[in-house]
């Protein structure tokens, strides 16, 4: 093979190998909220609690865990604690839930498990205190 022959097939090689790493890379994940009120959350959510989170896993590739412990509650079956699944990361709209962190939870029940993520969590924030000035 001549010197230019084996470079272009050592650009081909590389032109091949990058191509392939994005094929297999996939779309970068990033979450995006439909800008829903809370009024369309809780029209939405099957149950909305008040309460504590007591417990944190991954149980899954991609899936976090969370117990709440319940001490309030708005809508839904009446409990005394949930447990919910959510993406792991923020970046694909999961909720980061911290042990002893007091939340305030929308959930839509699927199959055996509740869902919730972070579109729904943003709604229920409470609007920021802006004094008149």
């Amino acid at each position: 093979m001549t010197g230019a022959a084996a470079r272009l097939a050592a650009v081909k090689l590389a032109a091949a190998s990058v191509a392939a790493l994005i094929v297999l890379a996939g779309p970068a994940e990033a979450c995006q909220c439909y800008p829903w009120s809370r009024d369309d959350v809780v029209a939405r959510a099957d149950v909305l609690v008040e309460g504590t989170v007591a417990v944190v896993t991954r149980v899954q590739r991609g899936q976090s865990q969370a117990t709440i412990d319940v001490s309030r509650q708005e809508k839904g079956t009446p409990v005394t604690s949930i447990t919910v699944l959510t993406p792991d990361s923020p970046a694909s709209c999961g909720v980061d839930f911290r042990v002893a962190q007091r939340v305030v939870l929308a959930a839509v029940r699927d199959g055996p498990v509740w869902r919730t993520n972070l579109c729904m969590a943003l709604a229920l924030r409470p609007l920021p205190f802006i004094p008149n000035r």
